[in-house]
């Protein structure tokens, strides 16, 4: 039987301080990179290094620094929420019943944590799972679909307590998502993995302002508009739209557009750049492949 390659010479690295996103269609390989990371599937070649502790040659020092949820939570569903903590605190050094009180805190389950998990929804069993993850102070913390079953009140909280994990504690997390916008909420820098290769690794301002953006021209006659700009620029892409001229141009190229149209006797009455979303640039990069 032939071996598949599923993850090829991915290289990346998460810095103190930011939030991270892994993004790729489904089976890019984010889950096995994810389970690669922790130690739960062996590399066959390259190093994976938390905190400067070699993954696979110094697994427990490395391990210790690291805080997961991957795919799903996976608790004691007799226990209560409480129970299950103290359960985990008690296979690692130094959690003490302050640090357990004060990440149920963090993460809102401070009125249900007494309960079993079996009565928890979907959504508090996240918030279970990110508590338990974060109870070692971990300086990595890595997430697969944290905000996956809650409600979108629950996905802003959970979204912002992670932002000022990273921005005021110093933390490094790593979140894998396939909530789109959420993650451009989330997220300082993105990485797309496509057919097990990171194909990019940018800024989230980077990522979706790069230098070609639309911009749309409220101008008439709009017939004339759209024949003045394809004949006087014909490298920009244009078109009409719901009788407006759109035109696929760089930043500078605007004021030469607008001349040429006042030069024409085209009444301008409104000009308007459109706001490129994470989504439709994760499309463009993807050719189209959904996450």
């Amino acid at each position: 039987m032939k071996k598949k390659k599923i993850i090829d010479d991915v290289s990346f690295d998460v810095y103190p301080g930011e939030v991270f996103g892994f993004l790729g269609p489904n089976g890019a390989g984010k889950t096995t990179t994810i389970r690669m990371i922790v130690g739960l599937i062996s590399i066959t070649a390259g190093d994976i290094y938390i905190k400067g502790s070699h993954i696979t040659k110094n697994f427990e020092q490395a391990i210790s620094h690291t805080g997961a949820i991957v795919e799903n939570p996976e608790m004691y569903s007799y226990l209560s929420g409480i129970g299950n903590l103290r359960q985990y605190a008690r296979m690692v050094d130094g959690v003490s019943e302050e640090r357990i009180s004060e990440v149920v805190e963090l993460v809102g389950l401070k009125d249900r944590i007494k309960e079993k998990v079996k009565t928890y929804s979907l959504g508090m069993r996240q918030r279970l799972g990110i508590a338990q993850a974060l109870l070692h102070s971990p300086s990595l913390l890595i997430l697969d679909e944290p905000t996956n079953g809650l409600d979108p009140a629950g996905i802003r909280e959970i979204r912002d307590y992670l932002r000022r994990l990273a921005h005021e504690d110093g933390l490094a997390i790593l979140v894998s998502s396939h909530l789109l916008s959420e993650m451009e909420l989330m997220c300082d820098r993105i990485g797309i993995i496509q057919n097990g290769k990171m194909i990019d690794i940018k800024t989230i301002s980077d990522f979706v302002n790069d230098d070609a953006q639309v911009y749309h021209f409220h101008a008439m006659p709009v017939e004339k508009a759209i024949n003045v700009i394809k004949t006087k620029f014909p490298q920009l892409e244009s078109k009409i739209d719901n009788e407006t001229v759109h035109v696929i141009a760089a930043h500078e190229d605007i004021p030469s557009v607008t001349r040429e149209l006042v030069h024409n006797d085209i009444e301008i009455y409104l000009i308007e750049r459109k706001a490129t979303t994470l989504e439709e640039k994760f499309l463009q990069v993807t050719g189209g492949k959904t996450i």
